[in-house]
């Protein structure tokens, strides 16, 4: 019983952590907004900078935590589906 409780606790944790570890940030709007700003400076030739990534905070800021999390996974899945073809 007591697994039943710890086991997903600690996959959250785990989850989590990788996020951190990852983006910097656990708040989806944040994270949707560094993802957002890493896909738009790859996809061109412009320089990394924080510029990009504050204009994409100005966008997620407007959106529920839920749409952004929605967002992301969008995000996830669109990305792995790119690699995997």
């Amino acid at each position: 019983m007591r697994n039943l409780i710890v086991i997903p606790l600690v996959l959250v944790a785990l989850a989590l952590g990788v996020i951190y570890a990852a983006y910097g940030q656990v708040d989806p709007c944040r994270v949707l907004a560094v993802e957002r700003a890493r896909r738009a400076e790859s996809a061109s030739d412009l320089p990394i900078s924080g510029a990009m990534e504050r204009w994409s905070r100005v966008e997620t800021s407007q959106l529920s935590t839920g749409e952004c999390a929605s967002r992301l996974l969008d995000s996830w899945g669109e990305r792995l589906s790119h690699h995997f073809r």
